[in-house]
């Protein structure tokens, strides 16, 4: 915001509030016309202009002061002390005001006796007559300071959501690397020929990694095809083309879904299910639906040893969690069992 805009903005914010103590004004006049019949306007809009200010000095005093200086820093007996102090200041000084000067300008009589004996104060009725405003006032500010908060907040945390899905993120992909590298170093020196179509698999997989993972949804018709190329190339060293089933069912036209979501379902099958079993030995299922997309990934496990040996089992499985977490709160269902030897992954969710 250049100067210009400031000074503008500024000189809108004076002028909406000249306007709103001459309604405060105007209204606590009508007032007075509601319940007096034979009203002297003039007298009662003087007396009114003049002790006006000393509503303005409470209200601005305590909304632009106490309240950011204390209140909003909870700094609460600071603020309850200097607030009751500026209460009775200004309730002397709406005392002063009427004794010195609106009662001898605009009323005699028996009106202006009641004013003859200055410390004949009301202390209950000035301060609700001083602070309705005040309050009416602050809690504007309060509205205010609530909401801009709640921005504050949610700024944060989508800032937060950002940054820690990034980390998460690079966390997955050095995992993946890791693993997918290991098993083309294994065929490079038995079959170069299988090991140059891994490394073409790798590079289409990482083109998606690198240009298609940038962005919080892909299609998910992009998430299977790449699922697909990486079930490919853990085929190319398997004996048993069959030993991997992927059934799709249901149309996945249209919908969307965070990008490598699946993928540490089917790293951890690969990496941690038994191989000698008959086949499949890992079956994955993904069926879409029109309002939840589900995925299922099931493998063999040797229950009889303890599965938790590799102390780097589990990152993607862990960190997909977290993401799910991040990203579908309440719209998601997760779980991780074993029974009869197999190792069940399932997930699904529900699309808004």
């Amino acid at each position: 915001m250049d100067l210009t805009q400031k000074l503008k903005f500024r000189g809108s914010r004076v002028l909406l509030h000249i306007a709103f103590w001459v309604g405060y004004i105007v209204f606590v006049l009508l007032q007075y016309a509601f319940f007096e019949e034979d009203l002297n306007y003039f007298n009662a809009l003087g007396s009114l202009t003049f002790t006006a200010f000393i509503d303005i000095g409470a209200t601005y005093f305590t909304v632009y002061f106490l309240l950011p200086k204390f209140l909003f820093k909870k700094k609460y007996w600071k603020f309850a002390v200097l607030f009751l102090l500026s209460a009775a200041f200004f309730i002397i000084a709406q005392r002063a005001m009427l004794y010195y000067v609106t009662m001898p300008l605009f009323y005699s009589g028996e009106m202006g006796a009641k004013y003859k004996v200055f410390w004949q104060i009301n202390p209950i009725y000035s301060f609700f007559n001083i602070y309705t405003v005040v309050g009416f006032f602050a809690s504007v500010k309060l509205l205010k300071y609530w909401y801009k908060s709640q921005q504050t907040r949610v700024e944060l945390e989508n800032k937060n959501k950002t940054s820690e899905l990034a980390l998460l993120r690079t966390q997955l992909n050095p995992h993946f690397l890791f693993n997918t590298l290991n098993n083309i170093d294994s065929l490079i020196l038995t079959n170069p020929n299988k090991a140059s179509d891994a490394i073409i698999k790798l590079s289409d997989i990482m083109r998606f990694m690198l240009y298609d993972t940038n962005t919080d949804q892909v299609s998910l018709e992009k998430e299977i095809n790449y699922l697909e190329s990486y079930i490919s190339l853990q085929k190319i060293r398997l004996k048993d083309p069959s030993f991997v089933s992927f059934a799709k069912e249901g149309s996945c036209m249209g919908k969307t879904i965070a990008p490598m979501l699946f993928i540490p379902f089917v790293e951890n099958a690969f990496k941690h299910g038994l191989k000698n079993v008959k086949s499949p030995g890992i079956e994955i299922r993904l069926k879409c639906r029109a309002d939840s997309v589900t995925f299922d990934v099931v493998n063999h496990i040797d229950s009889e040893n303890n599965f938790n040996k590799d102390s780097t089992q589990g990152i993607g499985l862990a960190n997909t969690q977290r993401r799910l977490e991040l990203l579908y709160p309440e719209r998601h269902t997760f779980t991780i069992r074993q029974e009869n030897g197999l190792y069940i992954s399932s997930l699904e969710i529900k699309y808004l």
